[in-house]
């Protein structure tokens, strides 16, 4: 039973409740476990061990053990777990006619056990020395411990011990799992991180103990490892450390081509004073240094001197009219700072909603703006305090030609023929643009309702996600409740064969070693995937089975086959295996099926009919595979019932009941503690009286006065079908249907609102009245995470709003301003169609996710940055009295340089990770194109479309005015109206 806690619930607090109600049930089963409650925990697996060889089950178990202490004794590592590996259990095997032959029961056997293998304290005796405690210990432990119990003593003296009558058997439970590595028999060991645990440094630790280990090994055994995190973390890691190097020398290239050389230096200095403020208060905030975080810091590498480049570069302008540096710094840092300073608060709360993103999606972007807040509250300690007093101390800025070198001559030709550029080729082309303003307004509206059209014409699709291929492809099982586990095992082997022949042929293809490892299960799943549907336990299940193939890391991998390209092979060279319940190939790791849904009615024969005719319309759209449910096949039950004659015998539905149990399922005699094992002592009859109708035939049940009586005697039987298992949800009968696909290909969301839409709706309504539903699995958690943005959305738009109008002290400029942000959007939208058709990204297929639209809602705050600075800039002109056409074509001029600095800053800081190819940054890489190619395109809203705007806005206020004497300005702060008559 799994109980889903609400968000702001306290998670102890609500496991006690739980606690203290199930202790409160008094209904279970005299012979049920005691009920297990905890809180579910997931741990980071590092690395796996695998011992493989040609060893008995007990030797294999045995030395894995011995190596599972071994590792756990390795400083910093604290977490090992022995997988695919059977518990010990004493089984006592005692046959009907022995027991028969000797005048036994099971009850006898069961007593004399448990009163001969005792462990108790007697108390202590007082003595004038001291106190000496008493003790009997007779425990039994191992086989012969138990051989030797007497069971039965006869009047001559004679003993009867447990070896005489019954086979004790010293070894494992009887449930069935076989694991094997590369065609040889193996057992995992899995090795965690907790904590603060490093785990680059676990996986070295590792790998250097089963080099070392391997050596003293004896021949044909052999020690690997599997699945590898660590490495895998290495590679990527210095892949993206790579990308963020790249990222800041592209950074301080575009600064020095475009600012004084002392001037690019000083603005990029604010990159390592960011970072290194954020270093240093991560670790108080509980946050580490990993492939999310780093992700982040690239994120930011070019919106983190958006401040310092406006600053600097007002500075600079500053000193050029013949300012002092000192004077400079001071004037040219105080003219900027309210839009500034707002302008990082504005990129603050677009990177907020992130926070609001739960589970597994929360917990990864989550550190998104944990990174970019703290880098971007130094940035602007940095801008504000530090660069203006190194500019104050610049002098070389306003050197003349004559005492450059030869970089400084090349930058300052370079720095004139942009400043050329704007007076030659923009300032010409705003003023057309804002002589024919309302033209140029409905071009710009007509270009944003063309990119929307193809958003909604689905011509750009919208996928929840991109699935990158993981490194291991996983096969998983699931035959009938009730197959014979050697049945299971045939199929895993069969599936196991092919994927090492695969194996062969695919390495001897490419000349290289592109897949590894084949790992193969029966009886279990022990590496199965976070989101995978099953039907229960994942290990000593005989229904169960898995195969994993590994690859080599996709970093390193030098041939163009990935785990995608393997699944579609081995799904050509595996045959059907009709008689599964579950069937299923995944090259995606911790994903589940990428359509669920929940069905729930009263009637179960109704509820499985629902279920086929939604399994009928899955099969209706092309391109979805393996769909199928959760109803498991009824089972063959043979129902016990007892005689009137039994009545007469003393013989009670109970008595029947337990005798039966005990001979067939087993009786728990004790559970003993050896070494670091709970072992079970079974008592039961021999695997050979337990696999017939016959044996319960000629079984002998006891009766109240101890005489024996043959089961037919007291009992008939009748056959029946139960089924395994039944699911509730909220206490309604639930059956689950899935179905799998590629979800880069198909359009699942149009396909799921089909379903839920009109499909299903239309079912309930003339074939099952009653029968309800819902999305489940990834698909309700995919709707739940659109649900969130949404929310943060409109926060971020309204909190954006409030924000811009306390510096712009209106209710109307923060619009002009926020204009910027649907521009931007489509910006972002013809990034991600560049990416595709001119890159390859995803294939050459243009598709927005929800790291778009994470990416567009960062991309709100960071667009409004530049229409704020250039807008308080017309707000300081307007003070001085100037006409409102001559401030705009001024704003237009002397913003020009800073606005193209700052978007060009952030589209290069972020294009190395556009074109990261590592599979760990693809959930981020739709983000970093919404953020580079929107602030690019909004570069040209705010150095086009806001002047347009504020025109366009004057002349709507002066029809207002002589139309109904309605003046919008008076909402304005008198400092900053429009000059009547404008």
């Amino acid at each position: 039973m799994t109980v889903e806690i609400a968000d702001g619930y306290s998670l102890s607090e609500k496991l006690d409740e739980v606690t203290n109600r199930v202790s409160t049930i008094r209904t279970f089963p005299p012979e049920a476990e005691k009920p297990q409650i905890s809180l579910h925990s997931v741990q980071q697996r590092v690395i796996t061990i695998v011992l493989s060889g040609n060893l008995t089950e007990k030797e294999t178990k045995t030395l894995g053990e011995q190596l599972r202490d071994e590792v756990s004794n390795i400083p910093d590592i604290s977490i090992v777990t022995l997988k695919a590996v059977r518990p010990y259990e004493i089984g006592i095997e005692v046959s009907e006619s022995t027991m028969r032959q000797y005048g036994l029961t099971f009850d006898q056997i069961t007593r004399a056990i448990r009163t001969s293998s005792v462990d108790l304290s007697a108390g202590s005796v007082k003595t004038e020395t001291g106190r000496i405690l008493l003790r009997t210990n007779q425990q039994a432990y191992h086989h012969d411990d138990f051989a030797s119990i007497v069971v039965l003593t006869r009047p001559d003296g004679t003993k009867i011990r447990l070896e005489d009558i019954a086979e004790v058997k010293d070894g494992f439970s009887e449930i069935p799992i076989i694991a094997k590595y590369n065609g040889k028999r193996a057992i995992a060991i899995d090795v965690f991180r907790s904590g603060n645990q490093n785990v680059i440094e676990i996986g070295d630790k590792v790998k250097e103990f089963i080099r070392n280990k391997q050596a003293q090994l004896p021949e044909g055994i052999t020690l690997d490892f599997w699945d590898d995190d660590s490495e895998r973390i290495k590679i990527r890691l210095t892949t993206l450390k790579d990308s963020a190097i790249l990222g800041f020398v592209l950074v301080v290239v575009i600064l020095s081509l475009f600012l004084r050389p002392i001037l690019a230096f000083w603005v990029a200095l604010g990159i390592p004073i960011a970072f290194g403020g954020t270093f240093f208060i991560l670790p108080y905030m509980g946050v580490s240094l990993n492939i999310g975080t780093l992700i982040a810091f690239i994120l930011t590498l070019g919106i983190v001197v958006d401040d310092a480049i406006v600053t600097g570069e007002n500075v600079f302008q500053h000193m050029q009219r013949g300012a002092k540096p000192l004077s400079a710094s001071i004037i040219g840092t105080n003219e900027v700072a309210v839009p500034v300073f707002f302008g990082v608060l504005t990129t603050m709360v677009a990177f907020l909603p992130l926070f609001l993103l739960t589970g597994t999606r929360g917990a990864v972007y989550g550190s998104v703006p944990v990174v970019v807040i703290p880098v971007l509250f130094f940035s602007l300690i940095e801008s504000k305090l530090i660069l203006p007093a190194h500019l104050s101390h610049s002098k070389s800025l306003v050197a003349s030609n004559d005492t450059l070198g030869l970089f400084s001559r090349f930058q300052r030709r370079f720095s004139g023929g942009l400043e050329s550029f704007i007076l030659k080729y923009y300032r010409p082309f705003l003023n057309y643009l804002l002589i024919h303003r309302y033209a140029t307004f409905s071009v710009f509206i007509g270009l944003l309702l063309i990119f929307v059209s193809l958003v909604l014409g689905n011509r750009i699709a919208y996928r929840s996600s991109i699935s990158a291929p993981s490194d291991t492809t996983t096969i998983t099982l699931l035959m009938p409740a009730g197959t014979n586990f050697e049945v299971t095992r045939e199929k895993v082997n069969m599936i196991e064969a092919i994927a090492l022949k695969l194996k062969d042929d695919v390495n001897e293809r490419f000349d290289t070693t592109v897949i590894k490892n084949v790992f193969a299960t029966a009886g279990g799943m022990p590496f199965q995937q976070a989101g995978y549907q099953t039907k229960g336990p994942s290990a000593g299940v005989a229904e169960l089975g898995e195969i994993l193939i590994e690859l080599t890391p996709s970093e390193i991998r030098e041939v163009n086959y990935s785990s995608r390209d393997l699944v579609d092979e081995m799904r050509g060279l595996v045959p059907a295996i009709p008689e599964a319940e579950q069937f299923n190939f995944s090259y995606v790791k911790d994903e589940s099926q990428v359509m669920s849904f929940s069905l729930a009615f009263p009637d179960v024969e109704k509820l499985k009919e629902a279920s086929v005719d939604l399994q009928q319309k899955l099969t209706s759209f092309e391109g979805l595979y393996d769909i199928e449910d959760s109803y498991e096949r009824s089972n063959e039950q043979f129902n016990l019932e007892l005689r009137p004659e039994a009545e007469f015998l003393g013989v009670t539905a109970a008595n029947l009941a337990q005798q039966v149990r005990t001979a067939f399922f087993g009786t728990e005699v004790q559970r003993i503690q050896r070494g670091r094992d709970e072992i079970q002592v079974m008592v039961r009859y021999p695997e050979k009286d337990r696999q017939s109708l016959a044996a319960l035939n000629k079984m002998m049940i006891r009766t109240a006065n101890g005489t024996e009586v043959p089961f037919e005697t007291v009992a008939s039987i009748s056959t029946d079908r139960s089924l395994p298992s039944i699911k509730r949800k909220d206490r309604k009968r639930v059956i689950g249907v899935y179905a799998n696909g590629d979800p880069d290909k198909l359009d699942i969301a149009s396909m799921e609102n089909e379903i839920l839409n009109d499909f299903l709706p239309r079912l309930a309504a003339t074939k099952y009245p009653g029968l309800t539903f819902e999305p489940s699995g990834r698909s309700a958690k995919i709707r739940k995470d659109n649900e969130s943005m949404a929310q943060g959305v409109y926060m971020v738009i309204a909190v954006i709003y409030a924000l811009l109008a306390i510096p712009l002290k209106s209710y109307i400029k923060p619009l002009i301003v926020m204009s910027a942000i649907p521009f931007g959007v489509v910006g972002a939208i013809a990034g991600h169609w560049i990416m595709a058709t001119l890159f390859g990204f995803n294939d050459g297929n243009p598709i927005l996710t929800q790291t778009s639209i994470m990416g567009m809602m960062a991309l709100s705050g960071v667009v409004v940055n530049d229409s704020l600075v250039m807008v308080d800039f017309m707000n300081q002109q307007l003070k001085h009295g100037k006409p409102i056409e001559e401030v705009v074509r001024l704003a237009g001029v002397r913003r020009f340089r800073p606005i193209l600095l700052t978007s060009l800053t952030t589209f290069f800081g972020l294009m190395p990770l556009m074109f990261e190819d590592s599979p760990q940054a693809v959930w981020m890489i739709p983000m970093a194109v919404s953020l580079g190619w929107g602030i690019v395109f909004a570069t040209s809203i705010t150095l086009l479309l806001v002047p347009v705007l504020i025109l366009i806005f004057n002349d709507f206020n002066r029809f207002l005015i002589k139309l109904y004497g309605i003046d919008l300005r008076d909402h304005d702060d008198e400092n900053t109206r429009i000059p009547e008559g404008v």
